[in-house]
């Protein structure tokens, strides 16, 4: 698992001031489909392949990886590696700020993901029952490994590994699959499988600025839940409790006619406009 280094706090660093702009692309209603394409192909560039020529045989810093050093050091070693907790920390409270932000833009599989999502294939768009319970056991198989047999199933199929020197066989062939399945599955690594995924999930659900509907102005046309690469914006549309996975794409301002009637914002104080009547 990775020490902290000045090379794993320069990517901190830029991925909290791609959080920054992202979400103040989004607030702004800017996120074209385009400008999108742009930052997905520049983030696997920056984060993904240059950063893995800089770290020269190194670990490549990912959102999973700090996730996987924190459980590590407390379930294997018995300990608490205060910095990589507390990198650990500033990644989910970014993502609590503006909704799963990071995984949404700054991480590297993540954006590979996205982009080959691009090609023009038929696209599925799985039910959100089926994805989270399924990354559900793969969460608890990892934690229980490490506790129980300081086994951990991710270390020995890591699709992270894509950006680095330290290729393996089966991490080549595990990628593959899931960057074939991306063609037909939007991120299926981070629906079916991520622990950083499921972490981060539960935290979205009190996350502050996220997509917010005002029905008082919406036209009902629906255009956002269409939009949406998973099933996270019709559960902000019916107003639901529990929402599926956003990864703060912003297909869904970009779909919607009328500009206030869905924004990336936190929640109106007084009177409740999103309330549908």
């Amino acid at each position: 698992m990775p020490k902290f280094s000045p090379l794993l706090l320069i990517k901190l660093i830029l991925w909290i001031a791609v959080v920054v702009s992202a979400t103040r692309l989004l607030q702004k209603r800017k996120v074209s489909s385009k400008l999108r394409f742009f930052m997905l192909a520049a983030g696997v560039i920056v984060f993904g392949v240059i950063y893995a020529f800089i770290v020269q045989g190194g670990v490549n810093p990912s959102p999973v990886l700090s996730l996987r050093g924190v459980l590590s050091s407390i379930l294997v070693k018995h300990t608490i590696a205060p910095p990589l907790l507390g990198m650990l920390i500033v990644l989910l409270v970014m993502g609590i700020v503006s909704n799963k932000s990071l995984c949404g833009w700054g991480c590297q599989l993540g954006l590979l993901q996205d982009l080959l999502f691009r090609v023009p294939t038929p696209k599925w768009k799985p039910p959100f029952w089926l994805s989270n319970s399924v990354r559900i056991i793969a969460f608890i198989a990892l934690v229980g490994g490490m506790a129980w047999a300081t086994f951990d199933w991710i270390a020995h199929v890591d699709p992270f590994l894509l950006f680095s020197s330290k290729w393996v066989l089966p991490a080549l062939l595990f990628v593959s699959a899931i960057l074939l399945a991306s063609l037909f599955i939007y991120r299926p690594w981070c629906q079916f499988l991520c622990p950083f995924g499921l972490v981060s999930w539960v935290l979205e659900q009190v996350s502050i600025l996220r997509p917010r509907i005002d029905h008082d102005k919406c036209l009902g046309c629906k255009n956002c839940v269409d939009a949406c690469p998973t099933g996270a914006m019709a559960d902000f549309y019916e107003d639901k409790k529990i929402h599926a996975d956003c990864f703060s794409c912003g297909a869904c301002i970009a779909a919607c006619p009328r500009d206030e009637a869905l924004m990336w914002r936190g929640p109106r104080r007084g009177k409740n406009k999103e309330t549908k009547g």
